[in-house]
């Protein structure tokens, strides 16, 4: 196939995963060559080493967290990735997820997330902690899995996060509809170390009892 011939293809795949990557290309029949072209005559930009999105559209600070996250998967689709059946558990957490749901007191960068397993990254902005997470407390909305609030909030505590930030976090949280019930859910289903640790924190915030 000419690269001329793979532009519709590329405009497809950036209409359908915002930003995506080579190996995601290569599925649909998109060439590295084709993508090196794309780059180079200003239709492409590229975000990280095998991760692009169209120039056509304007950016935005996700972008690059979108392309952290996409990497640790890189053939996989984002409807793939976001069945509740093949949920592989790793998801933007911690101050990242706090900073994209506008909580609290926080930066996007370094990139935090969480995966079952350890993972590895070249990216230095990027750090990946192991963890558990749930699917039921992920949400897609931003192109990427990312943690709920209510997930996000007992994140910040198990990352030694300052205190009086993840109070600010939970008030902030709380005007935008934090589910208590499922909080505290969350919380009994940590280990009994973890989960005295949630409690403890919440204990001296003086925030609702869990």
């Amino acid at each position: 196939m000419s690269r001329q011939r793979q532009t519709p293809f590329i405009d497809s795949l950036s209409a359908s995963e915002g930003v995506f990557t080579t190996a995601q290309a290569a599925r649909v029949g998109i060439s590295r060559s084709a993508l090196a072209k794309a780059c180079n005559a200003g239709k492409l930009v590229r975000l990280a080493h095998g991760a692009y999105r169209s120039a056509a559209v304007t950016s935005s600070p996700a972008d690059e967290i979108a392309a952290a996250w996409k990497l640790t998967s890189p053939e996989k689709m984002l409807h793939e990735r976001m069945a509740y059946d093949a949920w592989d558990g790793i998801v933007v957490g911690g101050t990242t997820a706090a900073s994209l749901i506008g909580i609290g007191d926080f930066f996007l960068t370094p990139i935090c997330m969480y995966a079952p397993r350890r993972l590895k990254t070249r990216n230095p902005d990027v750090r990946i902690s192991v963890r558990q997470i749930s699917r039921e407390d992920v949400d897609f909305g931003c192109g990427f899995a990312a943690t709920k609030p209510e997930r996000t909030i007992i994140d910040l505590v198990l990352d030694d996060e300052e205190l009086s930030l993840v109070r600010d976090a939970y008030h902030d949280a709380q005007e935008k509809g934090l589910d208590l019930k499922r909080l505290r859910a969350i919380v009994e289903g940590l280990t009994p170390g973890r989960a005295r640790k949630v409690r403890r924190a919440f204990e001296e915030c003086n925030l609702h009892d869990i």
